[in-house]
C-alpha cells in the first residue's frame, strides 16, 4: 500500500490535475492607453499647432461674376408654355404601330453554340 503524505502537494498520478482556467483579460490598460493618446494628440492640435487661425468673424465671400452673353439670352427666354400641346401641329400627329411595344425574340438563347 502507497501512503501519500498530506504534506505534499497532489500529482497529477493520482487525479489530482485541474486544468489552468484561462485567465480574462482587462481592458483597464487598454482604455488607459487610448486616453493618453487621445488626450495627447488633443493636446498638440490645441495648444501646439499654430497652422490654424481660429476666427469668429463673418468671412468675405467675393461677389458672382458677371453674366455672359449666352448666358443673359437664356435668362430673358420665357418659361415653357404649354400650349404647344394645343397647336393643330402637334394635334395632327399620327402613333404608327401598337403601344406599348412588346419585345417578340430577344435573340438565341446561347449565343455561343455554332449555327
Amino acid at each position: 500500500m502507497v501512503n501519500i503524505s498530506p504534506t505534499l502537494p497532489p500529482s497529477g498520478t493520482f487525479g489530482a490535475f485541474k486544468p489552468q482556467a484561462p485567465q480574462k483579460r482587462s481592458l483597464l490598460p487598454y482604455l488607459v492607453i487610448g486616453a493618453v493618446i487621445l488626450i495627447l494628440a488633443a493636446g498638440y492640435y490645441f495648444f501646439i499647432y499654430q497652422g490654424i487661425g481660429f476666427s469668429l468673424a463673418t468671412p468675405v465671400i467675393p461677389g458672382a461674376s458677371p453674366l455672359t452673353s449666352i448666358e443673359i439670352k437664356v435668362a430673358q427666354l420665357p418659361s415653357f408654355q404649354f400650349n404647344v400641346f394645343n397647336s393643330s401641329l402637334y394635334k395632327s400627329l399620327k402613333s404608327y404601330g401598337a403601344l406599348p411595344v412588346v419585345a417578340d425574340s430577344l435573340g438565341r438563347t446561347n449565343p455561343f453554340i455554332p449555327y
